[in-house]
């Protein structure tokens, strides 16, 4: 009895905790809702989209073929479909570009697999191996890091084109049902995104400029009422991140958006223009970003003399 009450115990105890975690679970996700709504819009313009290209699933009329290959534009907008519209544009043009390559390499072999007769395996198999080795050499090249998700759907959309060719004898039909299915699911992530509570990339490196100007100004604020004052620190190790107060550390998030902006930069620079200009200075926002954060490096030895123990 006593070894079946510990294994009930250590039932219950597991039970318990699987529902305290998946409560905190819940609870985490309506708050990162209601702190950025737009990210419940996000979801459900997502979901929007996949439903408006599952009905290929169920088209007959004028290309039978669509229902058989709707999956292509399914993941077309899964793949496709990203928070900001700078990142679904970046998205589209590398899921383009390569399908379109692709689709274009794969016609060109098709064909002359089928005027090779008996070798038409043979160069199948030797255009599996250029294409494979080309695209997987130039993607290592420095500036074609953003592009190695082209570089990738390049490749799969090839061999994809060339073994539903090969099974069917009909390359030419198979290349381009894939490639309007492709262009129309593109299409819908476009018009959706944009059309409907359009997030944009720009906006938030904008606000996030602003923050880090409020954000030093609060930390260098901080710093000075902190010695005006004459706080006396105890000499302890861990004194810098124990007993600073909270408004001198506000240079730490300024110094640590770098990489954030980088990111939001590379949105940012494809989004149409929108807003009250025309062409928003993108690069600009991040050189003035760049400014700010030497001035939080100033502003962190500041502080780092604040908490010295000879001032």
């Amino acid at each position: 009895f006593g070894d079946e009450k510990s294994s009930f115990h250590s039932i219950h105890v597991r039970v318990v905790q699987v529902w305290s975690d998946s409560w905190n679970f819940y609870k985490k996700a309506v708050q990162m809702g209601r702190k950025d709504p737009r990210k419940i819009i996000f979801a459900i313009k997502s979901g929007l989209a996949l439903s408006l290209v599952s009905l290929f699933i169920f088209w007959k009329y004028p290309l039978p073929d669509a229902s058989q290959f709707s999956i292509w534009a399914i993941l077309t907008v899964v793949v496709m479909f990203e928070f900001s519209i700078g990142a679904t544009f970046i998205k589209g043009f590398n899921r383009g570009l390569g399908t379109f390559c692709a689709g274009m390499l794969a016609f060109l072999f098709a064909e002359l697999a089928l005027l090779a007769g008996e070798g038409e395996k043979v160069v199948i198999v030797i255009s599996f191996f250029i294409i494979g080795s080309i695209a997987s050499y130039l993607k290592l090249y420095p500036t074609m890091a953003p592009y190695e998700y082209g570089f990738r759907v390049f490749v799969l959309t090839y061999c994809i084109l060339m073994v539903a060719g090969n099974r069917t004898r009909e390359y030419t039909a198979a290349i381009l049902t894939r490639l309007v299915l492709i262009a129309v699911g593109a299409c819908i992530c476009f018009i959706i995104n944009i059309s409907i509570y359009p997030i944009w990339s720009g906006d938030d490196l904008h606000s996030l400029v602003v923050n880090n100007f409020n954000d030093l100004a609060t930390s260098l604020e901080g710093c000075v009422n902190g010695y005006l004052k004459y706080v006396d620190y105890e000499r302890t190790p861990t004194r810098f991140s124990t007993q600073a107060s909270e408004d001198q550390l506000y240079y730490k998030s300024v110094i640590e958006s770098a990489a954030r902006e980088k990111t939001l930069l590379g949105f940012a620079v494809w989004e149409p223009p929108h807003g009250r200009y025309k062409k928003h200075p993108w690069t600009t926002y991040v050189k003035v970003s760049t400014a700010v954060r030497h001035c939080a490096y100033t502003v962190m030895a500041l502080h780092g003399c604040i908490l010295s123990e000879i001032q």
